[in-house]
């Protein structure tokens, strides 16, 4: 279970985004995080899976969580999607099932050795969302995984979503999923 106590957060030079902020994420619950752009969702996200520290505050994690941001390309090490599933499969990932999901299955063969900038954003998130699926005991964290996709691989991400208990999903589209809370973010406040 992630636990935020009394979080205070800023960023250099600018006024407070988090003041006294606490909030619990259990395990087996979804929830679906909005907000206007800007308001901090991203940095929340962030501070949450410890690529940002707070200023003050307590954040107690599970061992075992995946976090997506928004910027792919900060997800993927290797120069093509081939060599990046050998660093996933040396750090443990069992990744037998990886290339006939959903969302990678229609990639021609010769699209996991193209070099990275001739993918398009929806492919590299495609990639990336069904590495996350391979997490099955993993609590996800994904910050806004719908905009780069096409229709039909938002529709196959609504499925698999549909099928995962334990996550925290940032997005400005409202997926047609029922999430046990629907938090709103604003003016550093959760509601």
């Amino acid at each position: 279970m992630f636990e935020l106590h009394k979080l205070n957060f800023s960023y250099p030079r600018r006024q407070p985004l988090f003041e006294q902020l606490s909030l619990s994420l259990p395990e087996q619950e979804n929830i679906l995080l909005q907000g206007e752009n800007g308001c901090g969702k991203s940095t929340l996200l962030k501070l949450i899976s410890g690529k940002l520290q707070p200023l003050n505050g307590e954040i107690k994690r599970p061992e075992a969580y995946f976090y997506l941001p928004q910027e792919v390309e900060n997800r993927i090490l290797g120069i093509n999607l081939s060599q990046d599933l050998q660093l996933w499969e040396m750090a443990g990932l069992d990744l037998t099932k990886l290339k006939s999901h959903p969302l990678v299955a229609n990639f021609p063969a010769e699209y996991w050795e193209l070099p990275l900038r001739e993918l398009s954003q929806g492919s590299k998130q495609a990639y990336l969302l069904s590495i996350a699926f391979c997490h099955t005991r993993h609590y996800l964290l994904l910050d806004e995984p719908y905009p780069a996709l096409d229709k039909e691989r938002r529709q196959i991400l609504t499925e698999e979503l549909s099928q995962r208990r334990g996550m925290l999903v940032v997005s400005h589209f409202k997926p047609e999923l029922s999430f046990d809370r629907i938090l709103t973010l604003q003016k550093g406040n959760l509601q």
